[in-house]
């Protein structure tokens, strides 16, 4: 019965320590050996006895001691891992083949930390290089790599470098990490540039032209202004070039001063540009028109030409030279007043007209269309002169015409005369005796009949009107050979 009783007490120490042996067995870290079980205590119990209580020799107790707690695992010594990273510089938003960073990694590495040891980076990659990296030791048994200047050189966008452990309490193999730099991209295929639009040279030509008026006058100087102008294009017109062309069969028109050809130089499309040129007329020319071809060329653009015309005009040469009238008349009689003109210059003489005006006339108003005046034609006009009252008659000849320019023009010759009070000789006492007839008062047969008086004063007022019309014809002649005389002088 003892015997039984001892081995239940024995087989319920031995599941008791087994099941002590279990609870307390520690949880150990990877690559890290549990220490030793402590050996188990055997040896004879004093206090068993047999069932006489003797104790028995066939008979053994096991004991087991109480565990003491297992101390914390030291970390791996290659438990080290990359937190974070981060890329600067000035390559922009993306890190192109051939361009150049400054690249930063944060690593987590207790056991470097513990241990004090000091790291380095070493690029340990064809995609990268540059110089290695000595990291900073924090706080937080973190280390901060700092590669400086890494080229990017291209193939793919992993940047691996090669740990390597430097004065420690312990040595340690390198371990290398890698990390993907998403900043990284091949070089993009550049876009091409489209194909340039065929070069359209602008056409040059002569917009306008003026020369002072509506005409230039013969022997003087005058200015030609061109205003060239350009069509559209997308090029200039380079080294453009202007020149003049004259009549090759007269010398009516030449330069004033300065070269028959002018250089331009650069003309962009759409655009202007004014030049000028000082010229003369021929003084001796008749009036007309002078063609001048204008001459237009450059070095890429193609020639053109564009023929303008100057009207040119005489000087008006058109005078009175001679103006008849009365000087002193009797109430009540008619006289008569003739204007003497000539054309002295080169162009005719259009539409005269010519009218009388004045104070104290019987009959104004007087009007005469004479037609064209030739030019070096001289011929005269005559009105009718009579007095409305006595005293003084204040009047003047107007000649109105067209010169070959179109302009209307007018030309003025002033004259006066004396009216007088028609004598009386009713009166015989108011007539002055020497005037008297001696034979008055004799037998009228005895002399000379009154109407042979008469005949004679007719006869010699007959006489008297053709010397006058003679004298006139002369003086016209004598004036009109002066006036050729000039005209062969100019």
């Amino acid at each position: 019965m003892k015997q039984r009783k001892n081995k239940l007490i024995s087989l319920t120490l031995a599941l008791a320590l087994a099941l002590s042996l279990f609870a307390g067995v520690p949880a150990y870290a990877e690559n890290t050996q549990p220490p030793a079980a402590p050996a188990p205590l055997t040896g004879t119990d004093p206090a068993t006895e047999n069932g006489d209580g003797d104790t028995t020799d066939d008979e053994t107790v096991t004991a087991t001691a109480t565990p003491s707690p297992e101390p914390t695992p030291s970390p791996a010594a290659n438990n080290i891992f990359i937190i974070n990273y981060d890329v600067g510089g000035g390559f922009g938003a993306h890190l192109r083949p051939g361009e150049k960073a400054d690249i930063s990694i944060t690593v987590s590495d207790e056991w470097g930390f513990l241990t004090e040891a000091g790291l380095r980076g070493r690029i340990n990659s064809a995609a990268f290089s540059g110089k290695d990296a000595i990291a900073t030791k924090r706080d937080d048994a973190t280390y901060k790599f700092e590669f400086k200047d890494i080229t990017y050189n291209g193939g793919t966008n992993e940047f691996t470098f090669d740990v390597i452990t430097e004065d420690g309490n312990e040595a340690r193999e390198l371990i290398p990490l890698s990390l993907t730099i998403i900043q990284c991209a091949e070089a993009i295929e550049p876009t091409p540039a489209p194909t340039p639009a065929p070069a359209e040279v602008p056409k040059i030509m002569v917009k306008d032209f003026s020369f002072g008026g509506t005409s230039v006058e013969a022997g003087k100087e005058f200015t030609l202004e061109l205003t060239l102008f350009t069509t559209s294009g997308n090029t200039d017109l380079e080294d453009v070039m202007v020149g003049l062309t004259f009549p090759a069969d007269t010398k009516s028109i030449t330069l004033a001063s300065g070269s028959m050809n002018t250089y331009v130089g650069t003309m962009a499309p759409s655009s202007t540009k004014v030049i000028s040129y000082k010229m003369v007329t021929d003084a001796t020319m008749d009036p007309g028109s002078v063609g001048i071809t204008v001459q237009l060329t450059s070095k890429n653009g193609e020639a053109a030409s564009s023929p303008i015309s100057i009207p040119v005009t005489q000087p008006e040469r058109f005078e009175i030279t001679n103006m008849e009238a009365p000087e002193t008349m009797m109430f009540g009689e008619e006289g008569y007043l003739s204007v003497t003109y000539v054309n002295k210059g080169k162009s005719a003489i259009n539409n005269l007209t010519a009218e009388i005006q004045g104070d104290n006339l019987a009959n104004p108003g007087q009007s005469q269309f004479l037609g064209n005046v030739a030019a070096g034609t001289e011929n005269a006009v005559d009105f009718s002169v009579i007095a409305a009252a006595e005293g003084t008659i204040t009047g003047k000849v107007i000649l109105t015409y067209e010169n070959a320019k179109g302009e209307t023009t007018t030309l003025e010759k002033e004259f006066t005369c004396t009216v007088e009070a028609m004598p009386v000789y009713d009166d015989p006492g108011m007539m002055d005796p020497g005037m008297m007839d001696p034979t008055m008062g004799e037998d009228v047969n005895a002399g000379m009949p009154i109407w042979g008086w008469a005949l004679i004063v007719v006869g010699v007022g007959a006489v008297a009107a053709v010397v006058v019309v003679v004298m006139r014809k002369k003086q016209k002649a004598k004036k009109l050979a002066q006036l050729e005389d000039e005209d062969e002088d100019i």
